[in-house]
Order: structure tokens, then C-alpha cells, then sequence
């Protein structure tokens, strides 16, 4: 029997990845969701207990850029595949 494990590396200067953010949609909880890497122009997610469909408006809480706790930083998303949630502010 063969077991096959796929790890993801962090890098080491992307401060944010792992992070948790809570996500939400419509101004309801959707959950918490873990940051695989951020961009100038978004950030991309791994995925949850919800799969968001492209073009779906979320809020994004808790986010380490964000100057003031329970601020909140509106985003799209733009992808929903293997890799994970991409998102586009």
C-alpha cells in the first residue's frame, strides 16, 4: 500500500500565510478560512466548509493589513479551483 502526502511549503518573507481570516458573505459568517499567499491585488485562500462561485462579493475580517481590529476589507472572487480561493480587492 502506497500513501502519498502533499505538503504545502510557506514561505518564509509572505508574513501573513497561515494566517486565519474570517470571511463573510451578505454580512453573514461564512467561517474562518486560512491565507495561502497575498498579492497587492488580492490574496488566495485555501478552501473551507464553503465553496464561493466566481464573482461572489465577500468581506474579509481580521486581515493582518487592516489597521484596526473587526476592520473589514471587501473582495471578489475571481477563482475557485485546486489551488484554492483567489480573491481580488
Amino acid at each position: 500500500m502506497e500513501v502519498n502526502y502533499i505538503v504545502d511549503w510557506q514561505q518564509a518573507n509572505e508574513k501573513t500565510v497561515g494566517a486565519l481570516v474570517s470571511v463573510r458573505m451578505d454580512g453573514r459568517k461564512a467561517g474562518l478560512y486560512r491565507v495561502k499567499r497575498v498579492m497587492p491585488e488580492g490574496m488566495l485562500l485555501s478552501h473551507g466548509a464553503i465553496s464561493f462561485p466566481v464573482g461572489t462579493q465577500l468581506d474579509i475580517e481580521n486581515f493582518a493589513g487592516d489597521a484596526s481590529p473587526g476592520a473589514r476589507k471587501r473582495a471578489r472572487v475571481m477563482a475557485n479551483d485546486r489551488n484554492g480561493l483567489g480573491l481580488a480587492w
